[in-house]
């Protein structure tokens, strides 16, 4: 450990119900097991699950069922897409008002932003050094204001980025003043969680799922193309759409006039809790999105045995290595086949436990904390410097 810090971990939603809700757990969990002070700051909501007694969990009380995220949450429909500027500006300040108390008394040696835009504007005004995830859903956003604002080129920017792929480095690294330390980190899973579990011995369909928020850019669309190719080479198969977002009725339309109506699930938003057992029960996981910044539910997915397939492109193409994670050309019919394939001469056991131990290797939080105490000491030391 590079010293003990107190780090204030911030999201713009609630713990459950969001990947970067996912990723914060995560780093929290892992933090102070390693002996650093760490609290983290939320709206409320979600499912109260308890937290380890050594973290600490502030609510910012004014953004109740009121909080903005990017597309969509469980607890809020509120989306930033929506928001007029003053509508933004008025959600930093409620942000910059929640943070201030904390910072004030708990006194934090480090603040650590999820999402580099509106809440990480708000951390840089309250004299703390700053360390920002770059999720990649807010580079669309700091593209389309740049004309006008610069946000994060100025005097106050982050002493630390951290982008969650290299397809996400490269779209955030314009938005940031030169020679801001910017890392691209890929994102660890939760392997207590998420971990190799047999698929249960009960005689069951070939099925194949997709897990993502309902959203346009994820192409739950080309999920249901695909499963309709199937069908016509593995009859008895059963597919999984698993989460909920504004696409699902159009989706839902578009399994009935596919004819698919026998062969799909739409399962909606599952808990955390449940996720391990039914990525279990899959034969493989496919996921569309050509432009997803990361891709964590492929990973959870993987650590649980399942073969996953995903697009040549954008952060989930980076996560590829075969047989482990297989890419495809998403337009193109040739993935049809191979899922074929695998549904009908399924993986072996041992072959889905190497998959687990692949993934456990590559995306251990551990090697992710290493790092990130490293960014950590940086740019607490950078903080000193600037005040020097």
């Amino acid at each position: 450990m590079t010293g003990r810090e107190r780090v204030l971990i911030a999201n713009h939603t609630p713990i459950h119900g969001s990947g970067s809700g996912t990723y914060i757990l995560a780093l929290a969990t892992g933090l102070a097991r390693r002996g650093h002070d760490v609290a983290l700051l939320t709206p409320p909501g979600g499912t109260p699950v308890p937290l380890p007694a050594e973290i600490q969990h502030f609510e910012a009380g004014e953004l109740a069922g009121e909080f903005p995220s990017f597309t969509g949450h469980p607890c809020s429909s509120r989306l930033y897409s929506g928001m007029s500027p003053d509508d933004l500006a008025d959600v930093t300040r409620t942000w910059e008002r929640a943070l201030a108390p904390v910072v004030r008394d708990w006194a934090p040696t480090v603040v650590h932003s999820q999402h580099l835009w509106l809440l990480t504007s708000a951390a840089l005004n309250l004299g703390k050094p700053v360390v920002a995830t770059c999720h990649g859903s807010e580079v669309p956003y700091l593209d389309a204001e740049q004309a006008h604002l610069r946000r994060f080129r100025g005097e106050k920017s982050p002493a630390a980025v951290i982008s969650i792929s290299r397809f996400v480095q490269q779209g955030a690294s314009g938005h940031l003043r030169a020679g801001t330390q910017h890392v691209a980190m890929l994102n660890p899973y939760d392997a207590r969680r998420f971990s190799y579990g047999p698929r249960p011995a009960t005689s069951r369909r070939p099925r194949i799922g997709f897990v993502n928020r309902l959203v346009e850019y994820k192409r739950g669309d080309r999920f249901l193309e695909i499963t309709r190719g199937l069908v016509d080479l593995v009859p008895d198969l059963e597919a999984w759409i698993i989460g909920d977002g504004t696409e699902r009725p159009a989706l839902e339309r578009l399994s009935e006039s596919l004819g698919l109506a026998g062969h799909t699930r739409f399962l909606g938003f599952q808990p955390l809790a449940s996720m391990p057992d039914l990525f279990r029960d899959l034969d493989a996981v496919v996921m569309c999105s050509p432009s997803e910044p990361f891709g964590l539910a492929a990973i959870e997915a993987a650590a649980c045995g399942t073969l996953v397939f995903v697009p040549a492109s954008g952060g989930l193409g980076e996560l590829a290595v075969s047989p482990h994670i297989r890419s495809y050309s998403l337009e193109s019919s040739d993935v049809i086949a191979e899922v074929a394939r695998v549904l009908k001469d399924p993986e072996t056991e041992a072959q889905r436990e190497k998959r687990s131990l692949h993934i456990a290797e590559r995306y251990s939080l551990e090697s992710y904390l290493d790092q990130l105490e490293g960014v950590y000491a940086a740019a607490v030391e950078h903080g000193r410097g600037e005040r020097s």
